[in-house]
């Protein structure tokens, strides 16, 4: 009895946190592959918007004429408005990273799951728009079983990413790395952040490294996509 229920807890967990994990590592060797066959870089930036460095990296890929993808956090859209709307009047691609940044394996599946709606409401409210869905990057990389099927049964693109700039997480990032990586893996959808820093070399790092990596695809010939020209998803 005891072997019997503990199995059937296993398989629970397996299925509630396990089968989305896989689904995401395989969704990572699918932007891999995607990136390589097409030679591609693809920018993408979490967390904001924010007032100084979302706009500072706007900047930049004007200089380059170059279009990235923000995966826009809910609660960091208010106030910020006209930034989203630079985002989308330059043309790059604006998805959604949730509202406030909840880890699907660390609160209940339905305060995820209306974590996510709401993250799109706060991108629509921005844009005065109706589109109700926007791609989707979980947060911390981590979805449950119940926010996987709701985002596969209504058709909403689930990003993860390839390259991490390291920009959170690194003591001493180097602004080379996802340019490095990038041109050694032959094409990557690469991972920062542009909310706004209290330490300001944090934001010269993933400013600089913005430059690096665009310089290094201009170098090598390399294809600057957003999301949605890499997966052939239109807007």
């Amino acid at each position: 009895m005891v072997i019997s229920v503990t199995i059937g807890v296993l398989g629970l967990v397996f299925l509630y946190l396990g089968v989305p994990w896989i689904y995401g590592q395989l969704a990572r060797i699918l932007l891999k592959q995607k990136t390589k066959e097409r030679g591609a870089l693809v920018l993408t930036f979490d967390d904001g918007p924010s007032s100084s460095l979302t706009p500072s990296i706007l900047s930049i890929l004007a200089e380059s004429k170059a279009k990235a993808t923000f995966f826009l956090l809910g609660r960091n859209v208010a106030g910020r408005e006209a930034i989203v709307g630079q985002i989308a009047q330059q043309g790059h691609d604006i998805c959604s990273h949730g509202y406030d940044h909840l880890h699907g394996w660390k609160v209940s599946p339905f305060r995820a799951l209306s974590d996510i709606k709401r993250g799109w409401e706060a991108i629509d409210a921005a844009l005065g728009t109706r589109r109700q869905k926007y791609p989707f990057r979980p947060p911390n990389g981590k979805l449950n079983i119940i926010c996987l099927l709701y985002l596969l049964i209504r058709q909403v693109p689930i990003v993860y990413w390839s390259i991490d700039s390291g920009d959170t997480w690194r003591e001493k990032p180097d602004s080379r790395r996802v340019a490095m990586l990038t041109e050694k893996a032959g094409g990557a959808v690469s991972l920062a952040h542009d909310f706004d820093r209290s330490k300001e070399d944090t934001s010269r790092f993933v400013v600089e490294s913005v430059r690096a990596a665009l310089a290094m695809a201009a170098d090598k010939c390399m294809r600057v996509l957003t999301v949605s020209e890499l997966l052939d998803l239109g807007r």
